[in-house]
């Protein structure tokens, strides 16, 4: 094991003034007691050595819920920390365009159906048949149209009334509100249509088709035109599906980024719409420096603490390693990315908050051991302590290391026992063997 060498030595300065200290004053004159040291009597005890890091909590799943379509939000049913189900539809958007859409290329389809069909029956009366049912579609449209204006001027005249008496301090702001609101969904109603100068015309799609129908299709042609159709149509119903938001997992909704009137597609500050997680289950992704993940290995165990649990920890697992490391931000220095499972179930443990995990690298059981500052490490991977014996002398004992904390160090050595005096901080220029020392323990 390479020793740390987090805490050797002082400074030869401060051991030599040390050494003032070992002189008393007898009869006047001063009288030499020894080297003054200080120093650790050796234990016996258990070590564990951990690497700490940081990180936030967050849950083993998460989805950011977003959608692709310019579709104003009307409806959300979920607020952060409600619990949804995979499926759970938590927002609508607003689809009535859309629907118009499917319900006019639907009856377009069956239309070029009949055409067809007419077609194969009788070629000759195509044009007339799809003619006359074209100027029916019209005609119907023509009488919603009507509705839909005279809603909406009745919409207007009531917003304008509103307006001035709000105007006079008679109606409410609320009423304002509410009347300018009618008047807008009125409005787009009407602008939904496609009419010019209040007279319905028929689409682009409709004359196009009418117009196949005139110069006498083929069936094959026919065929072509229901299969774009019938894409189209696909694509449709597939968006009106979409209007529907829905919870890819069941979790919990820990952010909304939404609201009621924003389009779907209108993304503040690259935050999706909603961020769903499974917070039942927690976990910690960590970054650990490139010089110690050759300690970690999947399966070890962790102990996690966090302010919001007080003296309280859990258990933890390191789950996953990552396979590739990546840049230490304003350094040079390399990190891994691993996973810890959280194991233990505490309701005080939320997403978001930091903790603080401790992986159990290794640890050893009734070993001896020492402060860090009391071996020295001789340069040529030897290391050795200095014990005070009975005669207040120094003896240098060669030792093998172990294990180490931040504090301790395990010292292997049959010439070594509990309770023995080690100094701390040996200095070889002003400590060697059989030096007389004042121990100040």
């Amino acid at each position: 094991m390479k020793f740390s060498k987090k805490k050797i030595f002082i400074g030869v300065g401060i051991v030599a003034i040390a050494g003032f200290l070992g002189l008393k004053f007898a009869g006047g004159e001063k009288e030499p007691m020894g080297l003054s040291v200080t120093t650790f009597n050796v234990e016996r005890g258990d070590i564990n050595q951990n690497i700490e890091v940081t990180a936030p909590l967050q849950g083993t799943e998460s989805v950011d819920v977003v959608s692709r379509l310019h579709y104003k939000v009307t409806d959300i049913r979920v607020q952060e920390g409600d619990r949804v189900k995979r499926g759970d539809v938590i927002a609508y958007l607003d689809s009535e365009s859309l629907q118009k859409d499917i319900k006019e290329l639907e009856d377009s389809i069956e239309l070029l159906k009949i055409q067809k069909r007419e077609a194969v029956g009788n070629n000759d009366n195509s044009y007339d048949l799809a003619k006359s049912q074209l100027e029916e579609a019209i005609k119907s449209r023509q009488n919603e149209y009507d509705k839909a204006v005279d809603v909406m001027n009745e919409a207007k005249r009531v917003l304008d009334n509103t307006e001035v008496l709000y105007n006079e301090g008679i109606e409410t702001g609320e009423n304002l509100k509410k009347a300018q609101l009618d008047y807008d969904n009125a409005k787009k109603t009407v602008d939904s249509f496609e009419a010019v100068d209040g007279v319905i015309v028929a689409t682009d799609y409709e004359l196009q088709n009418l117009d196949n129908i005139k110069n006498s299709l083929s069936v094959a042609s026919m065929d072509k035109n229901i299969e774009i159709a019938e894409k189209s149509l696909a694509r449709k119903r597939e968006e009106l599906s979409d209007c529907s938001i829905k919870s890819g997992i069941d979790g919990t909704v820990t952010r909304v980024n939404t609201k009621v009137g924003r389009f779907a597609d209108d993304i503040e500050d690259g935050k999706p719409m909603f961020i769903i997680e499974n917070v039942d289950n927690l976990q910690m992704q960590v970054n650990v420096s490139e010089y110690d993940i050759s300690s970690i290995q999947e399966g070890q165990s962790v102990t996690i603490s966090a302010d919001i649990l007080g003296e309280e920890t859990v258990s933890g697992i390191v789950s996953r390693i990552s396979p590739t490391g990546e840049e230490k931000a304003g350094s040079t220095e390399r990190v891994i990315p691993i996973l810890i499972d959280i194991l233990d179930n505490n309701e005080k443990l939320i997403a978001g908050i930091n903790a603080k995990a401790q992986i159990h690298i290794n640890s050893a059981r009734y070993i001896l051991f020492v402060p860090i500052e009391c071996v020295r490490d001789n340069g040529d991977e030897t290391y050795s302590v200095y014990r005070v014996n009975s005669e207040n002398k120094i003896e240098i004992i060669p030792v093998n290391i172990g294990i180490e904390d931040d504090v301790n160090i395990e010292i292997i050595s049959d010439k070594i026992n509990v309770g023995d005096e080690i100094i701390m901080l040996p200095d070889p220029e002003t400590m060697v063997e059989g030096t007389v020392v004042m121990s100040a323990q």
